[in-house]
């Protein structure tokens, strides 16, 4: 494939510290390695704002990353600001920039949407999760810009158009499928999968566990991640007598998840929100049955029970769990490569 701009810079808040780190922002990393496989002479070139937190330029699968340390610390915002301008304008003197595309609606779009405007580079925009939401200043300033605004689904598409105006291009990750191991006989009933925080809203997990465990005592479940409130799931876990059901993993590298899924049944998934929802690719295509509320990509399929209640979550995952067992099938949603030619096809317009 013909392909003519020669150098990409990309700027997140956050990225991997080595190739060996699967867990930070998955997603992301799956596309980059797809990018550069399939664009392997053109320069593309990293810069992280907030973590990892380290000073030292390093290779990641052959994209030069530049972290600027920030640290999540706010005293050191306008200096992280100012270093990455400094570092924009470094690199392009090096080798011209040609696209510069950012992450989240925030600092780094806030950055590249100045720097892109001031030289004439064109500026992708991916909105990546929360930053839809009302109170979000830095969309401002991509009003009146020429910024391409890329969102994951239908559901961010039109929370974006409705809080900000904004008008956006859908472009859905994709999955690495190589990754995913054999399909296996389910031993696992039930498996929840984010982070320990309020929005994923595992309360309300260990809520419908606590009902599903009266008709289905001997129920095996597990929740892979770690977060602020693991210590409050610990203790409703006891309270509600379910020691002997729910097990909480914590962090596992990527591949460890797949294959925890590979080896369960049902995706309960409680979230609030959801910009995309990869972890719902992932386990369509490990061969799981999901339950959720009507977050990112969510789409009622015989696989997939779209909630709007607790009760209706209860009822779904009964339905799913007293099922005939049948041999297990991938699931794809996303046509494959329709990512990487989406943005190609955005970066050589």
């Amino acid at each position: 494939m013909y392909f003519k701009k020669s150098h990409i810079v990309f700027l997140t808040p956050g990225f991997a510290r080595s190739d060996s780190d699967s867990t930070t922002i998955p997603a992301l990393q799956v596309y980059l390695k797809k990018l550069k496989k399939q664009l392997p002479n053109t320069r593309m070139t990293l810069i992280t704002f907030q973590f990892p937190f380290v000073t030292k330029k390093y290779d990641w699968n052959g994209i030069q990353v530049i972290p600027l340390n920030g640290n999540n610390k706010r005293y050191k915002k306008f200096w992280t600001w100012k270093k990455a301008l400094k570092t924009l304008k470094k690199l392009h003197q090096q080798k011209p920039i040609t696209v510069i595309h950012s992450f989240w609606i925030g600092e780094c779009s806030f950055i590249a949407s100045r720097f892109s405007e001031k030289n004439n580079i064109k500026h992708i925009n991916t909105v990546m999760g929360q930053d839809a939401n009302l109170g979000n200043r830095y969309a401002k300033s991509l009003k009146n810009s020429c910024t391409d605004i890329i969102t994951l689904s239908e559901n961010q598409k039109n929370k974006l158009l409705k809080n900000h105006n904004l008008k956006s291009q859908i472009i859905p990750w994709d999955l690495d499928t190589k990754k995913f191991p054999k399909l296996q006989k389910s031993t696992l009933d039930i498996l929840g999968v984010g982070s320990l925080n309020e929005i994923k809203n595992y309360s309300l997990f260990v809520n419908i566990i606590s009902e599903l465990v009266k008709k289905f005592p001997n129920l095996k479940v597990e929740i892979i991640g770690e977060g602020v409130n693991q210590k409050k799931l610990e203790k409703q876990i006891i309270t509600f007598n379910l020691t002997k059901n729910i097990k909480l993993i914590g962090l596992l590298p990527r591949l460890m998840v797949l294959e925890k899924m590979s080896e369960a049944k049902i995706l309960l998934h409680t979230s609030s929100f959801e910009s995309f929802g990869f972890v719902f690719l992932e386990a369509l295509y490990a061969g799981m049955q999901i339950v959720s509320f009507d977050v990112g990509l969510a789409k009622p399929t015989l696989k997939w029970r779209v909630c709007k209640t607790e009760n209706e979550m209860i009822e779904a995952c009964k339905r799913f769990l007293i099922a005939p067992k049948k041999e297990k099938n991938r699931m794809s949603l996303i046509e494959e490569k329709f990512c990487i030619s989406s943005y190609i096809k955005l970066y050589d317009a």
